[in-house]
């Protein structure tokens, strides 16, 4: 245990990339998920998955974290590039459907970061 995984709420300090394309429900929940086996220790996965909404229009986004939160219980988030062209709607969303981590990335974390933080979302 170290503050990374105190701070996520994860089992091993292991975070996903966002990334674009690749980095959809079915990648973040086999991170994330709590019934999923490492490899080397063949115990549950526990690292932080994260959906890559770079790629997603804000629809989209919403279907992945709602496949996302249906297929496992433990911490996964969302990747933000801050230079997406509907931001706006990616953070509603992402606040609507109670994500609790967002990263942001491509961007200044600045105007976002306060506004994710009062609506009790952790920034990195």
């Amino acid at each position: 245990q170290n503050r990374v995984c105190h701070l996520f709420g994860i089992r091993y300090p292991i975070i996903q990339g966002g990334m674009v394309w690749c980095s959809g429900w079915r990648l973040a929940s086999a991170v994330s998920n709590n019934g999923g086996l490492d490899y080397f220790s063949r115990k549950q996965a526990g690292g932080l998955g994260l959906l890559g909404a770079g790629s997603m229009h804000p629809e989209t986004l919403r279907e992945h974290i709602r496949k996302c939160k249906a297929a496992i219980d433990q911490p996964f988030g969302v990747n933000v590039p801050l230079m997406y062209p509907e931001i706006e709607t990616l953070m509603e969303i992402i606040q609507e459907e109670g994500v609790k981590i967002v990263f942001t990335s491509a961007g200044n974390p600045k105007t976002w970061t306060s506004k994710l933080q009062q609506a009790g979302i952790k920034v990195a």
